[in-house]
């Protein structure tokens, strides 16, 4: 951009009329000329079309007719964009509210006059000092706003406003909140920069103020006269930027200042997306477990049993069978367990139909070695015990019998038998959670169970499984193998993880309905935010921000609030999965996927609950905004 010429009018104003719905005339055609380096008060009643005036020769509004130049500039010829570079480099406004963000020290506020003109957050800074200790507050470059006084928060926007080295500097009432003496020391200041080459229109009501310029235009309804020269050169306007830096930053304003409302908001997303977290890490530990189960004991176990007749009435297998299959080249062991019509009771004193649901099973001693299962205490059936009356207990039959160890008698079958063992749960085939194992020989003994069994296990050679599914049948009852069930029990744990993963669908849809909850949380409170701050974003207009910038600081608002929250989620359901993997005694398993899609999924959510309010935000008018006080 070239050197600004001196001979061409810093501000004109050439014909300038304003009238709003209604209609209402305002301004009924003002001219109006500036020279580069003057100090002037444009002065007038309440009413007389002021403020108006300040927007139009400000750019936060157009006029209706009529021609307005600043710094050589036709206004009429730029658009939004450009609008917002002239802002951001030739124009300061110092504003009668102060316009200060109360979440940021005094420092902070003077550098936003720099924000949108792509200058480093450090060289910002920098030149804040600078300008403060111009103003005379170096010493109260960290304080904030409210620790202010009202001339202090004043000199604090008048350095916000020269921080860019602007053409022109508008200063709207700067007076009108603050006691004489501080009034006083603001016009002293005026004038100081002044001296220093600043050009400065002093907006006011205030005769006194005014008699202090060496300048006076006076505006009467609508009207004011001058006989300035017209003229001026368009030149390349720097545009306005937003450093991707700041974009973060200005973002987190919002969320810093109202850090309560920022948490409530965040918390939706973080329920929601802990609880799919969470959901996800335990079917997947779960999984992990039983998949750890399944390798420890092998897919190689199969399962053999009588089946229906060709009639439909049950069948037997023969007392031969786990023999007949043991002889197969593709079967390493079989071990047979036989249903026994015996109850079990904790004494003779509880009525035999209180049976607890504990079933009788005569065993031969393979069964703990087939099934892999392990003993909690005690030994399991021998070849001797299994001839005498000893009893193991699965896990749930011992817990009803309120049996905790080996040594005591239960009442089974009218007879008692002495506890030589309690199972730990059998992974397998849980029936045996909840049965009371007795040998063969004493099951036939005392209660003449005939030795047809009704569960054969087999251990399949590993790799010829299938082959020894399709011998087992034949071998088991060649005369009719038709009447043969064969089947394996890892099929049955696939079936059960199966519907597991059906419930994790279901839970993970209802996570998926907390997050959309928490979605909604946020794109109600980012309009609220909207309505709230329309003061913060009419200053940022001022400033030179456009109407991007604005719709990127809400968004990106909107994204970090959803990303705090989704990383509070991930962090919740990682812990909430370990504690119950602990629990149950499973390797903690939290998959990336999960935590990876935990992140995206808020940060979607963020995005499209953000999307209306920054939009909203963008298409503010700067002076509706500026109004909203």
């Amino acid at each position: 951009m070239s050197a600004p010429d001196s001979s061409v009018p810093v501000l004109e104003l050439v014909g300038v009329r304003k009238t709003y719905p209604g209609p209402v005339d305002v301004l009924h055609g003002v001219d109006l000329s500036v020279r580069r380096g003057e100090l002037l008060a444009v002065v007038g009643p309440s009413g007389s079309g002021k403020s108006t005036l300040l927007h139009i020769m400000g750019t936060l509004e157009r006029p209706t007719k009529g021609t307005v130049r600043i710094d050589g500039y036709d206004v009429a010829e730029l658009g939004d964009r450009q609008l917002a570079s002239l802002r951001a480099h030739s124009i300061g406004f110092v504003f009668q509210q102060f316009f200060l963000l109360e979440g940021m020290p005094a420092l902070d506020n003077v550098a936003q006059g720099l924000l949108y003109a792509g200058v480093p957050s450090g060289e910002r800074r920098r030149r804040a000092v600078e300008v403060l200790e111009r103003v005379g507050l170096s010493h109260r470059l960290g304080h904030h706003p409210a620790k202010l006084s009202g001339g202090e928060r004043q000199r604090v926007a008048i350095a916000r406003a020269l921080l860019a080295q602007p053409a022109i500097l508008f200063a709207d009432e700067p007076t009108g909140n603050l006691d004489s003496q501080s009034g006083d020391q603001i016009v002293s200041l005026l004038h100081r920069l002044n001296s220093d080459g600043h050009t400065v229109l002093v907006i006011t009501h205030d005769q006194q103020v005014a008699a202090a310029m060496p300048r006076q235009v006076e505006l009467r309804d609508g009207l004011v006269v001058t006989t300035a020269p017209r003229g001026g050169q368009m030149a390349d306007l720097r545009p306005s930027r937003l450093l991707p830096a700041d974009v973060m930053r200005v973002g987190s304003i919002g969320l810093r200042t109202r850090r309560l409302r920022a948490a409530l908001s965040g918390l939706g997303i973080a329920i929601g997306i802990a609880s799919m977290v969470a959901v996800l890490g335990i079917s997947e530990s779960s999984k992990a477990d039983l998949l750890a189960t399944l390798d420890r004991l092998g897919t190689n176990l199969l399962t053999v049993a009588p089946g229906q007749t060709f009639a439909g009435d049950d069948s037997e297998l023969p007392a031969t069978a786990a023999a007949m299959m043991g002889r197969l080249s593709s079967v390493e062991g079989t071990a047979a367990t036989k249903s026994v019509e015996e109850s079990v009771r904790r004494t003779d004193k509880i009525p035999e139909e209180e049976t607890g649901g504990i079933a009788v099973l005569a065993s031969d001693p393979s069964v703990r070695r087939t099934l892999g299962a392990t003993m909690r205490k005690g030994t399991f059936l021998n070849a001797a015990t299994s001839r005498y009356p000893a009893v193991v207990l699965g896990s749930i039959a011992a817990e009803r019998l309120g049996v905790t160890r080996p040594g005591v008698n239960v009442y089974l079958g009218e007879r008692w038998f002495t506890v030589v063992g309690i199972l730990n749960p059998v992974t397998l085939d849980s029936n045996l959670d909840r049965a009371a194992l007795i040998g063969f020989p004493i099951a036939s003994k005392l209660f003449e169970a005939n030795l047809s069994p009704t569960t054969v296990y087999v251990r399949a050679a590993e790799g010829r499984v299938a082959r020894a599914r399709r011998l087992l049948a034949a071998a088991a009852n060649p005369e009719h193998p038709e009447e043969v069930q064969v089947s394996r029990p890892s099929d049955a744990l696939a079936a059960r993880a199966a519907a597991k993963s059906a419930f994790t669908s279901l839970f993970l849809g209802l996570g998926a309905v907390a997050l959309l909850v928490g979605g909604v949380g946020i794109a109600n409170v980012m309009v609220i935010s909207v309505l709230e701050r329309r003061s913060e974003i009419g200053l940022r207009r001022a400033l030179g921000a456009t109407k991007q910038h604005i719709s990127a600081q809400f968004l990106s608002e909107s994204l970090l609030l959803a990303a705090g929250g989704g990383a509070a989620g991930t962090l919740l359901g990682s812990l909430v999965t370990m504690l119950y993997a602990s629990s149950r005694e499973w390797t903690p398993v939290v998959p990336s996927y999960a935590l990876a899609g935990g992140l995206g999924a808020a940060m979607a959510i963020g995005a499209v609950a953000g999307l209306y309010p920054a939009v909203r935000a963008a298409r503010l008018a700067p002076t509706e905004a500026l109004r909203t006080v």
